[in-house]
């Protein structure tokens, strides 16, 4: 990794991730960008180049003392830059414009998801970029690291895959513990009454599956030094996801999206958005290259 982009807007949940994004840049060595979109408003009888040159400015002496600041505290570069347009155009923009391999942003807190994510600019971001965005709830410090792991959910699916490569990029240097898990749902009430076969041998036979396919996808992890391991859970995907990152006192969860134009159910009312409200540690969010992405179907 050798470009981390924070696009600070100036609130102090913006800002909230900035240590985060500093202590990647450390153990990578690498350089973090710094981004304000501006935009200026038009007021009558304000002279309105005069109102884009101003919130420019301002924007430069923002970015300026942040730089400054990470600098002192041993960031090896932080570059800065002004663009007068929206959040979500200006940021990819950046991400290309800049070669960005990491996106770090912070949502809104517990209760408060629907309205910083969903149909916003870090609901966007991840859609619109094709490298992976940390999000950071809230405004609560994290110590990266702490127990040294990655949770990295899998249902089974190459999307879903899509994700690997990137927790093996973080951990290897790192010497992190990748922790795979696959979560197997219980068939509802409706569906069990209808099937004429016994639950508990079908819950079996899923679960020896699943544990094949992890074993599986562990193993070239394994064979190239990486540092894993794997759990089967039954319950319901997103709830047993952030219970388990709980109780595995994981560091950091890292998922893969689908889609092209969307993160469609995965994320929107579905696995992805329940578990960025519930989980107890930042998500690591990927839109990865799968068939869903290769025949444009937004849907997961």
């Amino acid at each position: 990794m050798e470009r981390v982009l924070v696009s600070p807007d100036g609130s102090p949940l913006s800002e909230a991730v900035l240590p985060v994004a500093e202590e990647w840049a450390k153990e990578d060595e690498a350089e973090v960008i710094l981004l304000r979109a501006v935009q200026a408003r038009h007021l009558p009888g304000v002279d309105p180049t005069e109102a884009e040159v101003r919130a420019v400015t301002e924007g430069e002496t923002y970015l300026k003392e942040i730089a400054a600041r990470l600098e002192q505290r041993g960031v090896r570069g932080a570059r800065w830059a002004v663009w007068y347009d929206e959040p979500v155009t200006a940021i990819t923009g950046a991400v290309a414009s800049y070669g960005v391999d990491l996106i770090a942003m912070a949502t809104h807190g517990r209760s408060g998801l629907s309205r910083a994510l969903l149909g916003s600019v870090a609901a966007a971001v991840v859609r619109a970029v094709r490298v992976p965005v940390l999000l950071l709830r809230g405004q609560s410090p994290w110590k990266p690291w702490t127990t040294g792991k990655i949770l990295v959910p899998l249902d089974g699916s190459e999307v879903s895959e899509g994700i690997l490569p990137v927790a093996e990029r973080l951990a290897g240097p790192r010497d992190l513990t990748i922790s795979l898990l696959r979560v197997i749902e219980p068939l509802p009430p409706p569906a069990v009454a209808e099937m004429a076969v016994n639950v508990d041998e079908l819950m079996a036979i899923e679960r020896k599956e699943a544990q094949e396919y992890l074993a599986k996808v562990a193993e070239p992890l394994s064979d190239k030094g990486v540092r894993v391991e794997w759990t089967v859970n039954a319950g319901r995907s997103a709830g047993t996801i952030a219970a388990f990152a709980s109780e595995a006192r994981v560091d950091l969860i890292a998922m893969a999206t689908h889609g092209r134009s969307g993160l469609g159910r995965l994320l929107f009312g579905s696995v992805a958005e329940e578990v960025l409200r519930s989980a107890p540690v930042p998500v690591l969010l990927f839109r990865a290259p799968g068939p869903a992405a290769r025949s444009g179907d937004s849907g997961a």
